[in-house]
């Protein structure tokens, strides 16, 4: 199973130079390395969003969550329909503003728009957190699942370091087209290897699986229900929590951190960066949605009832029936990594090198010396996360929880850019900051670095089966409403009316009338209440023993498992919904024209070195 496993391994990285060596040598100008020429096919934005929804979010950690917990916990698949829906919110938008007001990437949108150098630092600080950190985390679980099957013929230092290499020689070569293209190429291959494995695991297999003995999990966690609406809890770490702590308001908030992957600068790079056409909605709606959020709703229960959060002990079953199959499954796995990795890593390489090294570093240089420096970036940066995951894994592990809950306290901020033209610089900067505080102390970076330096706090990890994504997500909008409501008047508002009104002018949203937007939100709003929200406590019982019957159902399958297909189906009806007939999924390049959006009595240009920037660097240049 080792030698196929390495083959499987270094034919996935023969391929990503092969697409890398033909972009190239195809002749295109200096400046497509960094965006791929803009228009990526929408065949590629549509597979590559499926695959970062289902492995930007830790596909090794669902699956080993889902052995731990059982369906309490696989539930939260269904936070990839919210995690689409906030992609076909923002995603349009998001487009049409790039084009409109030549945004070159995310940082550059939301700095321009609000005119803040403080949100193009935090986008900045948001493409390193997932770029090192995060990347470094799953790179150093894929090497000790490699390191695992392997029984040590490979070690985990040398997988790590192996498949680094992998995926930096694509991401130097050709950068961002190559990369766009392998992550869409793997992520297909990923769900249809993984579904291969599922499907062979239930037909061959002779020991009973997940619709026979259920998923086992450690006595008292309750493998087939949701544990009530809400534990009263100080926290993992400080409390033992009985039943599991996925609570519904836990699978609410947890759903709102998958959510972040969508937030994320280098998958909203990878939107703006698309060629015009139903690729985002399809992308979105059945493979985000639809497929991606399927496989957690339908496959991960089966795979979890045989590999009971040990996939390496898994693989050695399947060897014994079928050495091809059991490679195929630790490849899946290797590749849920790569995909990601090679998305937060390169991309994020990329990005950071067109924000800050460019504009405010080496201001002037020929498009060829850009390359160059995107290429000493990308090294750089590949070269950072390989160390981190073979030499720091659990510092990396510790920063990785961050990611996600911080990412998703964009999302005000994002909303604001697309729709709403009232919330104002100061609300969103307030907003990010209080919320990033809750978010950093209601997760172990915060926890460790307080309680190492000072006294223990009263809370653990996620307070009240909470989620910290939710509480940095409350408190964020909540300062948000605050202050714009004093703030939503002032001089900048000029900038964000110009985009805004042609916005309205040119491209408005068709939710068919007043009646129809209605119809459209509220049963958004009920949707999620029955199916992440409170009401999925309804899910426990509801098709085994029916309120509107005396006795129990014998349905053969667990109640919330049925409840969960339900919502999963309705919830990629709702994303589809608001993609086609709303309009929201579709994008094109008609009747575009080029605004400048800052304010037209002066203020600060996007390429103007902040003065605090240029004194520092010349600090540092000087000594």
């Amino acid at each position: 199973m080792t030698a196929l496993l390495a083959s499987l391994i270094a034919f996935s990285g023969v391929l990503g130079i092969y697409l890398a060596t033909r972009f190239a040598r195809a002749g295109l100008p200096h400046a497509v390395f960094f965006d791929g020429g803009r228009p990526i096919p929408s065949w590629a934005l549509m597979f590559a969003l499926g695959g970062l929804m289902l492995t930007g979010t830790g596909f090794s950690e669902q699956l080993d969550l889902a052995g731990r917990y059982g369906l309490q916990a696989s539930h939260a698949g269904i936070g990839l329909v919210v995690a689409a829906l906030v992609g076909i919110l923002l995603g349009k938008r998001l487009w049409l503003a790039a084009r409109i007001a030549g945004f070159s990437s995310p940082g550059d949108a939301l700095g321009t728009y609000y005119g803040s150098v403080t949100m193009r630092l935090v986008m900045l600080g948001m493409v390193m957190l997932f770029g090192l950190p995060f990347a470094a985390d799953l790179l150093s679980d894929a090497g000790r699942i490699v390191a695992g099957v392997s029984d040590g013929g490979i070690s985990r230092a040398v997988a790590v370091w192996a498949l680094a290499f992998f995926l930096f020689l694509p991401a130097v070569i050709g950068g961002w087209r190559p990369v766009a293209f392998l992550i869409a190429i793997e992520s297909a291959a990923f769900a249809v290897i993984l579904l291969a494995v599922t499907l062979f695991g239930e037909t061959v297999s002779g020991s009973p699986g997940f619709l026979a003995k259920g998923i086992a999990t450690a006595p008292g966690i309750l493998h087939d229900a949701l544990p009530g609406v809400v534990q009263y809890s100080a926290g993992i770490g400080k409390d033992v929590l009985p039943g599991g702590f996925f609570t519904a308001l836990g699978v609410l908030s947890r759903s709102l951190s998958l959510a972040g992957v969508v937030t994320s600068p280098v998958v909203l790079y990878l939107v703006m960066t698309a060629r015009a056409g139903k690729g985002l909605s399809f992308g979105m709606t059945w493979l985000s949605a639809g497929l991606a959020a399927g496989i957690l709703v339908l496959a991960l229960p089966f795979l979890a009832a045989r590999t009971l959060s040990d996939p390496v002990a898994h693989a050695h079953q399947l060897a014994a029936l079928d050495t091809a199959f059991a490679a195929g499954f630790v490849f899946a796995l290797v590749l849920s990594a790569q995909i990601a990795v090679l998305a937060f890593t390169g991309g994020g390489a990329l990005l950071f090198t067109r924000e800050l090294v460019l504009p405010y570093m080496l201001p002037g240089m020929a498009e060829a010396g850009n390359r160059f420096a995107g290429r000493i970036a990308i090294a750089i940066a590949f070269l950072a996360v390989a160390f981190l995951a073979a030499f720091a894994p659990l510092p990396s592990a510790i920063l990785a929880s961050l990611a996600l809950p911080l990412s998703i306290q964009l999302f005000p901020a994002l909303l604001g850019l697309a729709f709403v033209r009232w919330i104002s610089r100061s609300a969103v900067i307030i907003g990010l900051i209080l919320g990033g505080l809750f978010v950093f102390f209601t997760e172990p970076p915060g926890l460790v670095l307080f309680e190492g330096l000072f006294l223990d706090l009263p809370w653990g990890r996620w307070p009240l089966t909470i989620h910290s994504a939710l509480w940095g997500l409350v408190l964020n909008l909540s300062a948000v409403l605050l202050v714009s409501i004093f703030t939503r008047k002032g001089e900048e508002r000029t900038r964000r009316d110009r985009l805004h009104d042609e916005f309205a002018a040119r491209w408005p949203t068709d939710f068919g009338g007043k009646a129809g937007r209605g119809a459209k939100w509220s049963l958004t709003l009920i949707w999620a209440f029955l199916a992440i929200g409170p009401g999925a406590i309804l899910g426990n019982t509801f098709f085994s023993q029916p309120i509107f019957t005396d006795g129990d159902a014998a349905l053969g399958l667990p109640s919330l498992w049925v409840w969960q297909i339900l919502f999963w189906l309705l919830g990629a009806f709702l994303v589809w919904w608001l993609a086609e007939p709303a309009g929201l999924g579709r994008t094109s390049e008609d009747g575009l024209r080029a605004i400048r959006p800052e304010h037209p009595d002066g203020g600060q240009d996007r390429n103007e070195v902040p003065a605090w920037i240029a004194s520092s660097i010349a600090r540092v240049v000087e000594r």
